[in-house]
């Protein structure tokens, strides 16, 4: 068996890949939104701590503390803070929420469906996950502020009127950018005929995920935002599975960003988890066969085993504005799944190494 490559080595290696991925995306003709705004980097985690990959309790603060050595701007957690075998007591949820305050810079978390949606199993407690989603909403939704040890102020949906009641979807901007959570979740985004009080909820929520994609876009072309990224849990995407067309419970939420996203034009950032796994996808398409948008890049980060997240660094004045990398944790166990280095493109007639 081969001597496994110094971890430094694998680190530096995994990062110029997904750096030269992003990279070549940002050679097609386009002309750059012109400003002066700063540059600055954010982090991505999600699916993150799940008890039995925690190494003990010290994995995750392991990620925390590489973070904050990092100092982003901000980071933003996907969902999924515990896994859907644990136990979602008031008192993990209240836990997971004092480890959110031990980054240095904001946090901001959108809900996943581990924290409510799928608590009524036996392995999760047999909880109501309506009654979860409302402690959820309590714990971390009270006020209109991130978490973290220097929150920042945020928009949420509670100000619109017929929607006030999704505390949990926010919104900011940082150097002209427009960044929003949207609460999608997995397990069909509750689209579960088989849980008491789920699909009436799935289609509350539809709708005001909806209307708050649509706000984001607006505000984002109300002020000539370079760019804008939104932050989920789920992985939507049927293809990802193997499967044709639209799951039904994110038909309408991905038709909404499709629909946007063309007609904004400028460069938009759709970033989750779910599958535990890093994945970047340049040029989106947003089911299988359909023709790919070419301002969409899926970013999917790590989880579940993965204790690792990714930075974007965001440059409002590039023609990509998101350029992104993973963020492997030293002491962390390497990931599973790595990306395919890129192919090479040798000169016609010339034989491969």
């Amino acid at each position: 068996m081969p001597s496994p490559r110094p971890y430094s080595r694998v680190c530096t290696n995994f990062t110029a890949i997904a750096l030269a991925l992003v990279f070549v995306s940002a050679a097609r003709p386009a002309t750059p939104t012109p400003t002066t705004a700063e540059r600055f980097t954010f982090a991505v985690i999600g699916c993150v701590p799940y008890a039995s990959y925690n190494d003990g309790g010290a994995a995750f603060p392991r990620l925390i503390a590489e973070i904050n050595r990092h100092s982003p701007a901000f980071t933003v957690h996907v969902g999924d803070t515990l896994a859907s075998s644990e136990n979602a007591t008031d008192a993990l949820l209240l836990h997971r929420r004092d480890e959110f305050n031990t980054f240095d810079g904001p946090l901001i978390y959108t809900p996943g469906d581990n924290e409510w949606t799928d608590t009524h199993t036996a392995a999760a407690g047999r909880h109501d996950p309506l009654e979860r989603l409302a402690k959820i909403r309590e714990l971390y939704f009270a006020e209109e502020r991130s978490l973290g040890k220097t929150p920042i102020p945020l928009v949420t949906q509670r100000r619109d009127e017929p929607f006030k009641k999704f505390v949990e979807n926010a919104r900011w901007s940082r150097g002209g950018v427009v960044f929003a959570t949207v609460h999608v979740v997995g397990s069909s985004n509750n689209n579960q005929p088989a849980v008491p009080g789920a699909v009436a909820e799935w289609h509350e929520r539809d709708a005001a995920d909806e209307a708050w994609v649509r706000a984001t876009f607006a505000e984002a072309r109300a002020t000539g935002a370079p760019g804008v990224a939104l932050f989920f849990q789920a992985d939507p995407f049927a293809a990802d599975a193997g499967r044709p067309g639209y799951a039904a419970g994110f038909e309408k939420f991905l038709k909404t960003v499709e629909e946007e996203a063309r007609a904004y034009a400028k460069p938009v950032l759709l970033v989750h988890a779910d599958e535990h796994r890093y994945r970047l996808d340049l040029g989106m398409r947003f089911a299988a066969g359909a023709d790919p948008v070419p301002n969409v890049t899926r970013l999917e980060t790590f989880g579940d085993d993965n204790i690792h997240g990714s930075l974007v660094l965001v440059d409002p004045a590039s023609v990509q504005v998101f350029l992104t990398a993973p963020l492997l944790v030293p002491g962390n166990g390497l990931p599973k799944i790595l990306p395919a280095a890129p192919a090479r493109r040798l000169p016609a007639g010339a034989a491969q190494p």
